[in-house]
């Protein structure tokens, strides 16, 4: 079953994920940008991996990072733990995501799975999204994978949930290869700054009706007022105060 518009944010700035059990900790979500004010789903960020496909429009996605616009017929993934947003270019644009967790696909705790083919990319500094365009032979199957995954979600054939899994190890399998001279060369993720923004966000969120001062954000993470302010430019490109209006 495909979720529709579903998107709430808890404390944090976590977005709540409807992963349907434990059991089975995959969700397919669809979701119309025209549904949200200013097309834009604002900054957020969740424990799943994400892969969003987009059928239609484009989309200007952001990190604390980079920023780019992915065109229809593309897709990205999305690191566990990075904040992000989605802001849409134009009317019509539509995005499916896929959410797992990483036990969906790596099977028991502490597996050799786990250890070799997830670990390295969550620890990878540099590997916050991957854009998936249709440009090459590795990309298509890749996107099928996708689209295919989509379809199973939407139809439930018998032995759904298996083929689903089949599909994004296919999916996973091409992500190390392509992946792999950026991770090479890359550090291990850094989270200093993503706790402190969350922290941060987290203030603001359950307290921007009170007068809010610069030096009350900056102690939500217990940093100076000026580290504060940095750390907003760097995550995502604004001022506490800017942000807070």
């Amino acid at each position: 079953m495909i979720k529709k518009n579903t998107f709430q944010i808890e404390q944090g700035n976590h977005e709540s994920v409807p992963l349907t059990s434990d059991a089975f900790p995959y969700v397919c979500i669809t979701t119309d940008m025209d549904h949200y004010a200013d097309h834009t789903i604002g900054w957020h960020w969740h424990t799943a991996y994400e892969i969003a496909y987009f059928p239609a429009g484009r989309v200007m996605i952001r990190t604390p990072e980079t920023e780019f616009v992915i065109e229809a017929g593309a897709a990205v993934f999305i690191n566990t733990g990075v904040l992000h947003s989605y802001e849409a270019m134009e009317n019509g644009t539509v995005i499916h995501a896929q959410l797992f967790d990483m036990h969906f696909l790596s099977g028991a705790l502490g597996s050799i799975f786990e250890e070799k083919f997830f670990s390295p990319l969550n620890h990878c500094t540099a590997l916050q999204t991957w854009p998936v365009m249709p440009d090459s032979v590795e990309h298509l199957d890749m996107l099928h994978a996708v689209l295919r995954a989509i379809e199973l979600a939407g139809k439930e054939p018998f032995a759904f949930e298996f083929d689903i899994r089949s599909e994004l190890c296919l999916f996973w399998r091409r992500l190390l290869d392509d992946t792999k001279s950026l991770r090479d060369s890359s550090p291990l993720r850094s989270t200093a700054d993503d706790e402190r923004i969350k922290q941060m966000l987290s203030y603001i969120q359950n307290n921007y009706g009170e007068r809010l001062t610069l030096e009350q954000i900056s102690a939500a993470a217990g940093i100076s007022v000026r580290e504060c302010t940095r750390c907003f430019r760097r995550c995502i490109e604004t001022s506490p105060m800017a942000y807070l209006n």
